[in-house]
């Protein structure tokens, strides 16, 4: 039975490691992008089958069209939320435009893309991977907005296991929380001195690791995985005591300030 998978925001770095890993698993991939030609090309790259959609993820109408182009080209059985965005600066000095993009493409397209792959599988099965970050677990001077809505995913995700449950449907939902990654979303920021936390910590992960990261844990009964797991342990003990915390942050952006300014 040919079985497809969805990754969303697959036209590079996570998204399109994520269907090349998921295409040698077997699985025939529907790639989507706001880029529908980056999405198409990636497509024909990876081949055996893969298909590229151009998909603002926005659209909440736009996942249940996609779930049933992935429907008509076999069982889907993989839907990967990986699409987002990112801006950087102090919490309040984004414009509205900034705002709500940040919601509606972080949020809304996680919670509709899940809700699209939910009742596309039904009693079928499937599992769901929703990208968040280490970020959703711990306070981000200069990353707020992006922060709280990886938060949001988290939260989204661990819930909707439980929804899933209740209802007594066999789909498996995951979030996976990585570090700071090396993809073109973080690099963009290089020169953003609101953005300093992205280059204050150690190397950025590559996307090929967090790709298999993800890989590994659908195979698994976690409901959500930090990359690298030592990191995880470090976040949640300054989320434990935030005003003891946040002075480390400041240390570390401002260390992030000094790699900046070297670069």
């Amino acid at each position: 039975m040919t079985t497809t998978a969805v990754v969303t925001g697959a036209g590079r770095g996570i998204g399109l490691a994520f269907a090349r890993l998921l295409a040698d698993a077997g699985h025939r991939v529907v790639l989507t992008d706001v880029d529908g030609a980056a999405a198409e090309r990636a497509a024909a790259e990876i081949g055996r089958g893969a298909v590229g959609f151009r998909q603002d993820v926005r659209d909440i109408a736009s996942h249940r069209k996609i779930a049933d182009e992935a429907a008509a080209l076999g069982e889907l059985a993989v839907w990967v939320n990986n699409a987002g965005v990112l801006f950087a600066g102090d919490a309040w000095q984004h414009p509205d435009e900034e705002i709500a993009t940040i919601l509606e493409v972080n949020v809304r397209g996680a919670m509709a893309g899940s809700a699209a792959a939910v009742a596309q599988m039904g009693r079928a099965g499937g599992t769901i991977v929703n990208i968040a970050s280490i970020s959703a677990l711990t306070p981000v001077p200069g990353l707020a907005l992006y922060a709280a809505t990886k938060a949001a995913v988290l939260s989204y995700t661990t819930s909707l296991q439980g929804d899933l449950d209740h209802a007594g449907l066999p789909i498996r939902v995951h979030a996976l929380c990585p570090d700071v990654v090396g993809t073109q979303m973080v690099t963009s920021h290089a020169k953003d001195p609101g953005a300093a936390m992205l280059f204050s910590g150690p190397k950025p992960l590559d996307e090929e690791s967090v790709a298999r990261a993800g890989m590994a844990l659908m195979d698994s009964r976690q409901l959500f995985r930090v990359i690298p797991r030592w990191r995880g342990a470090l976040v949640r003990g300054i989320d434990v005591a935030p005003s003891v915390g946040l002075p480390l942050l400041r240390l570390m952006r401002k260390l992030g300030d000094r790699r900046q300014a070297r670069a």
